[in-house]
């Protein structure tokens, strides 16, 4: 399988800098990087949080990020099939692969590795929320972290879907996430 789309917001149109940060590069962690935080958002459908095991399934998997006159796409190649309906990327997960670009270029370009120690960490995190509207002045608060795997139990996952979903009904932001791994 082989798309393209075009990323949301104003991750729409990069620097030539942000692009060529990003091309792919068997030598370029950042694209490592990249690639493996878009493999983990593309593989939400999957029963696994192994990254080991989802690397393995998806060796032929690559991620460009593509110069075009006006912006930019992104070129996915060989994608794990549950990200898409009837051949179309679920909006969900399009929205997040833009979100990755956000924060990972961002990131990059403002906390080089000898800044990211943990006395930082705190700022460098809040930094990233509200860089990506997480945080907005004059608004209450409404934002929930939540931290776990693909593979629990259907009943953890059914009473996780539940409380979501009424967090959801009360207007909270559920932020997902996990860890990935860069070889």
């Amino acid at each position: 399988m082989h798309t393209q789309l075009n990323p949301v917001g104003n991750m729409n149109i990069l620097s030539q800098a942000e692009v060529d940060q990003l091309q792919r590069s068997s030598t370029s962690e950042l694209y490592n990087l990249y690639r493996n935080c878009s493999l983990a958002v593309l593989n939400a459908g999957s029963h696994t949080d192994d990254a080991e095991i989802i690397y393995q399934q998806h060796k032929e998997f690559t991620i460009e990020v593509l110069r075009r006159e006006r912006g930019v796409k992104i070129d996915l190649k060989n994608p794990p099939k549950d990200a898409f309906v009837d051949g179309k990327i679920i909006r969900g997960i399009r929205e997040h692969l833009s979100a990755v670009l956000r924060d990972i270029l961002f990131i990059h370009n403002r906390y080089p590795k000898s800044r990211s120690v943990p006395d930082t960490l705190t700022d460098v995190t809040f930094e990233i929320l509200r860089n990506a509207n997480a945080i907005l002045p004059e608004t209450e608060p409404r934002l929930v972290t939540c931290w776990g795997g693909h593979s629990i139990k259907q009943n953890e996952y059914k009473y996780t879907k539940e409380v979501g979903y009424q967090l959801g009904l009360r207007d909270f932001n559920i932020c997902t996430g996990c860890v990935i791994r860069s070889h």
